[in-house]
């Protein structure tokens, strides 16, 4: 049985702290031994039994943040399913940021370990060896609170991007919107209240429903005044405008008055301008 750790693990200014379990009746040998392998690469070397550390989570607290190293599995490599969610959740807090993690524990898959690991807390979790197997696991660097860290936003080439957009347009690929319009699309709309033209190019000029702009008032006023249509001098060439709009022409003179009876005088009474409500 190996007790040694391998010296390739350590730095000069590492602070140690080594895991071992009462329940694999390591010998006094052994425990001498690891010691002596490992007290002269290091700066200080701490043991701990591991059951102490089970029984009472609070046995490190004095140690946050303390150690570089922790190695678990020496002088006698774990039993099967030791390393635990627990355990690791007690050992993490001991570490600095970016501190390492080596463990030896019997068994033959390391995917339950692995799985155990980055719940814990610990990441970029690499195996070393087989039977036993031996695996490495750190913190990340900056795990303590309160720390911040640089963020590198990737830029963009702006410029590049609108120096494509400008050659598809000098090819000819895009279509200028403009040429799509019709003049009658760019004539502006007729206000309320302004005179427009029907078919014939006769003007038109009646008030709107609701009317704000004052025509309304305008041809109440001049009907007042006695100002009513003349239907006398207008002809009829159909002979149906005395039945309504939906018989009338659009160049009709009588369009927007009520049917009436054929040759009678058409006259727009006082009210008829008026709100029904």
């Amino acid at each position: 049985m190996d007790y040694t750790v391998p010296a390739h693990l350590f730095q000069k200014a590492d602070r140690v702290l080594v895991v071992w379990s009462s329940q694999n009746q390591p010998t006094t040998e052994a425990m001498n031994v690891l010691q002596e392998s490992v007290k002269h690469h290091v700066a200080e070397l701490h043991m701990e039994n591991l059951e102490r550390i089970l029984h009472d989570s609070s046995a490190l607290n004095a140690h946050e943040g303390h150690y570089s190293l922790i190695l678990c599995g020496w002088p006698v490599p774990l039993s099967s399913g030791t390393t635990s969610f627990e355990l690791l959740s007690s050992l993490a807090p001991c570490l600095k940021p970016g501190g390492r993690l080596v463990g030896r524990e019997n068994v033959s898959q390391c995917d339950n370990i692995n799985k155990v690991i980055q719940l814990s807390g610990f990441v970029e979790f690499s195996q070393l060896g087989t039977d036993p197997m031996m695996f490495l696991a750190r913190l990340p660097s900056e795990y303590a609170l309160g720390t911040s860290a640089p963020l590198s936003w990737h830029k963009e080439a702006v410029d590049a991007a609108w120096d494509a957009v400008d050659a598809e347009v000098s090819n000819g690929d895009m279509i200028n919107t403009d040429s799509l319009l019709k003049p009658t699309d760019l004539a502006k709309p007729t206000p309320c209240g302004q005179a427009t033209t029907n078919v014939a190019g006769q003007p038109k000029k009646r008030a709107c429903k609701n009317c704000t702009c004052g025509l309304a008032e305008e041809e109440a006023k001049a009907d007042a005044e006695g100002k009513s249509v003349n239907s006398a001098a207008a002809k009829s060439s159909c002979g149906n405008c005395y039945l309504g709009d939906a018989f009338r022409c659009s160049t009709c003179p009588y369009r927007g008055l009520p049917p009436f009876k054929p040759g009678e005088q058409v006259k727009l009474p006082d009210s008829f301008l008026e709100a029904d409500l």
